[in-house]
């Protein structure tokens, strides 16, 4: 290992206590040393490539600064969001620059192409970074507008127009652009799982020292939402689809008697099983159930049976879903262990099309006993939504949401 390896590995050590979420973020990538790069970091297809040509005479604390910005970069996904048509990367790396300078104070020595070309260009840009005591004084711009501005002086510029700084110094920057956004291309993957780390971040209170406004842009960045009526609809359309019959008695109607058309069995039974435990209250089960009765009592299930659960079962005999419930009526409130609902859910997967359970997601994982299932937990709130959902949506045919009120 190289004494700028180890740095690095030193630096990343530290943010674990000090800057979690940029340690997390580290942690998705691969950190390698690329000899003939001449930019002093790059990002991309989950690599992070750093110069030691570049990177070996730096001090400890700009070396850090450096290699932090190439963090928030990915962050916020700038590698790996999807480009526009037949994009330019050198300019989607100087609006990426742009970008992270008005979100972060950008220490001195640090010089960022992005930022010294749009100075160069812009004179109300170039007095912005010279007040003192703010950030940013300047157009506040997303980054896709960052990067149609920038088009533009590009475009103005290669006419012979608002010329600024010399062509040859103008060249180089665009040129270290162009190299340092070489790897980026759309990566869903990617862009995934530093969302998780974000919402991680959210949820556990761990921007370490990421000030308001990066913080705030990341989760502006990262979509949140998610409805929950989308879910039930959607657990319902599976439901309906399962039960779908192909005739040759009954026409399609779009190609007449040449094709099969279809019916639907509206013998459609759907499981609920409720988490009684200490932990769930009586407005959020009150909230579950008018998802419930709102979504389902629409003439296309034909039955819903409810059972209860904490530690064991409350019911060994399934209850009709009906008008009201009360959750005084179960005997419960103990601990939480999904398995034993699962376990009834397959014991009598034949009686039933899916199964719905609503907890707030703390116990521990259930183990999945069969294939082809159709499962929708309905979590009672969305911090405890964002701990558990991870590992519900790695179970087959498991998905998640969550109650917003």
């Amino acid at each position: 290992m190289t004494q700028l390896e180890k740095k690095l590995k030193d630096i990343v050590s530290s943010w674990f206590y000090k800057e979690p979420l940029l340690f997390s973020a580290v942690c998705t990538h691969r950190l390698v040393e690329n000899p003939m790069l001449s930019v002093p970091f790059r990002s991309g297809n989950m690599h992070i490539e750093f110069s030691s040509k570049i990177l070996d005479g730096f001090p400890d604390s700009l070396l850090e600064e450096y290699f932090k910005i190439e963090v928030f970069r990915i962050l916020l996904l700038h590698p790996y969001s999807r480009q526009p048509y037949n994009a330019k990367k050198m300019i989607l790396m100087l609006a990426s620059d742009v970008t992270i300078s008005q979100l972060h104070r950008i220490p001195e020595g640090v010089i960022l192409p992005g930022v010294e070309y749009l100075k160069s260009r812009d004179s109300a840009y170039a007095r912005a970074l010279e007040s003192p005591g703010r950030v940013f004084m300047y157009e506040n711009l997303s980054f896709e507008e960052w990067y149609k501005k920038i088009y533009d002086l590009v475009a103005e510029s290669s006419k012979g127009q608002n010329a600024g700084a010399s062509d040859e110094s103008m060249e180089n920057l665009l040129v270290q652009a162009d190299e340092s956004a070489a790897l980026w291309e759309e990566n869903e993957e990617a862009q995934n799982k530093l969302k998780d780390e974000i919402k991680k971040a959210e949820v556990d209170e761990g921007w370490g020292g990421i000030g308001g406004e990066l913080a705030r842009s990341l989760t502006e960045e990262t979509d949140f939402s998610f409805d929950y009526r989308r879910a039930l609809s959607k657990f319902r359309a599976n439901i309906v689809s399962s039960n779908r019959k192909l005739t040759r008695m009954k026409p399609n109607r779009r190609f007449g008697f040449k094709a099969m058309g279809s019916r639907y069995d509206r013998k459609a039974n759907i499981l609920i099983a409720v988490d009684v435990s200490g932990s769930i209250t009586d407005e959020s089960f009150n909230h579950f159930y008018k998802a419930i009765k709102n979504i389902f009592f629409l003439g296309i299930i034909e039955k819903i049976d409810v059972i209860f659960f904490d530690t064991t079962l409350k019911n060994l005999k399934p209850v009709t879903f009906r008008k009201k419930i009360e959750l005084d009526e179960i005997k419960g409130r103990g601990g939480t262990n999904f398995q034993p609902a699962i376990d009834f859910y397959f014991e009598h997967k034949t009686e039933y099309n899916g199964l719905i359970i609503f907890t707030d997601g703390q116990g521990q994982i259930p183990v999945m006993k069969g294939n082809g299932v159709n499962i929708l937990w309905i979590i009672s709130n969305r911090l405890d939504f964002e701990k558990c959902r991870q590992w519900i949506n790695n179970l087959p045919g498991n998905k998640s949401t969550y109650l917003p009120f």
